[in-house]
């Protein structure tokens, strides 16, 4: 799971600025974040683009790893090199791209949270994936993505002034991280604070299906599995204690707990990528599947998570936002009320 399939590595944006700048700062800065580590034990840190008070998290995909037959993702490292490499092509047309015409993000902060832990930025463990059968021993992986995130959190804190609007993002792997961290930043910026900060979630490819033990669904041993190798029991469990028997629990426990906020999942209706991760669903079922998901979200009694769905086995829509359109509604038009957290917030497509 990639935000950009084509990139060799995974990259980095970041953080929140204060007031207005007058010009955003157009590149990206690699910024070092102490408590940050890639999976192979590597030092890591956030790329940071400056701009207005308003911040984006972005939080970059790339894979997974559970066990030595699935483990595709970079375990570091990741540096100011590796964001050197790859920044043009990140920056181009994506939603991180400053010159995007109509992008309701060209002003922000930008943070860019990079990937290299294999487990969605979720997890709190060490393991060491011995060879099996004929998959190759995997070596030693340190999913540290929560610890990351706390990192970055605590960075944005100490070294930035305080946002008056935060938005939490990412992209496959990413969109399962935005979701999953979404109480652990906002419980950073609070919405009764004062001065009170608003929030939205944007989940681009992430979802986070009911389970069905007809595989029309997410198969529990799957989940299972990511439970036990990423540690999901000390960082997603106490936050969503159902999630581990049913991961689409956690849209239920974000929206009753942040009734304000806006809540967006973004996917193609038979998205090819993210049926591999699941264990290789048909297209028809992973479509009904969503189709399931987005009932769900437009039943919560929030009324606050709405759903952007468009027919195709793609992935990733935020890497070229301003090509996707759900019927007569363009997504950048779309997103403005994601970004803005005001305006008619509604489900649109497939």
């Amino acid at each position: 799971m990639r935000f950009r399939p084509s990139a060799a590595a995974a990259l980095a944006l970041a953080a929140a600025a204060c007031g207005k700048t007058s010009e955003p700062e157009p590149q990206l800065s690699f910024a070092a974040v102490a408590g940050m580590t890639c999976a192979d034990g590597s030092a890591t840190g956030i790329g940071l683009s400056r701009g207005s008070s308003e911040v984006l998290v972005f939080l970059n995909g790339g894979g997974a790893c559970w066990d030595a037959c699935h483990c595709e993702a970079s375990p570091g490292p990741f540096g100011p090199a590796e964001l050197a490499l790859g920044q043009a092509e990140l920056l181009a047309g994506s939603i991180l791209d400053r010159n995007l015409a109509g992008n309701p993000f060209a002003g922000f902060t930008m943070v860019f949270v990079p990937y290299c832990t294999g487990d969605v930025h979720a997890g709190d463990a060490v393991q060491s994936y011995a060879a099996s059968g004929t998959c190759p021993a995997a070596g030693t992986w340190r999913h540290r993505g929560h610890r990351n995130l706390q990192a970055v959190l605590a960075w944005i804190d100490a070294n930035l002034p305080r946002p008056t609007r935060v938005v939490v993002a990412g992209s496959s792997a990413g969109g399962f991280g935005s979701l999953l961290a979404y109480d652990l930043v906002r419980s950073r910026w609070p919405a009764g604070s004062s001065p009170a900060v608003s929030a939205s979630l944007l989940d681009d490819s992430g979802p986070t299906f009911e389970p069905s033990a007809a595989n029309t669904g997410l198969p529990p041993e799957l989940v299972t599995a990511w439970w036990d190798a990423w540690g999901l029991t000390s960082t997603v469990s106490p936050v969503c204690p159902g999630c581990e028997n049913d991961l689409s629990q956690i849209w239920d426990v974000l929206s009753a707990r942040y009734p304000g906020d806006r809540l967006a999942l973004l996917s193609n209706t038979q998205d090819a990528t993210i049926r591999g991760f699941f264990g290789g669903m048909t297209g028809l079922d992973f479509e009904g599947a969503l189709d399931t998901l987005a009932v769900k979200l437009e039943s919560l009694p929030a009324g606050n998570a709405r759903t952007f769905r468009v027919a195709g086995t793609a992935h990733a829509l935020l890497v070229s936002p301003a090509t996707y359109r759900a019927g007569s509604t363009p997504l950048l038009g779309w997103l403005d009320p994601v970004a803005a957290g005001t305006g008619a917030f509604f489900s649109a497509g497939p």
